[in-house]
């Protein structure tokens, strides 16, 4: 199976390691990929995290791309913009979605909730 992280791309820590020191969003290169059974998660090896001589091993879980760490900064970005209004009726919005309705269900009943007057 292909790894989902190809050798030597660049990945971003998801966690804190504090062994090392390392921090959320630290970047790396992963040089190595290990496959796993369908139980267990595949495991990769990263270096660079401007640590000399030292290879930190971490689940596929603890690391994103870096394109997709990115975009996921760019809507939290985006997320501290909106007011609080805006943040309860998104929040509402999530919350529905996961439970099964449709987008256009939500839409037809978020105007009638009147939110600004609960805030």
């Amino acid at each position: 199976m292909k790894p989902k992280f190809p050798l030597f791309s660049e990945v971003v820590l998801l966690q804190d390691i504090p062994m090392y020191n390392l921090k959320r969003g630290s970047v790396a290169t992963v040089v190595e990929h290990y496959p796993m059974t369908e139980l267990a998660q595949d495991g990769y090896s990263l270096e660079g995290f401007n640590i000399p001589n030292v290879t930190v091993e971490v689940a596929e879980s603890q690391i994103i791309s870096v394109e997709q760490w990115q975009k996921e900064m760019k809507i939290l970005e985006k997320l501290h913009q909106l007011s609080v209004v805006k943040l309860v009726h998104l929040e509402l919005y999530i919350e529905k979605l996961l439970s099964g309705y449709s987008p256009e269900e939500i839409l037809e009943e978020l105007p009638s909730l009147n939110l600004e007057k609960s805030i």
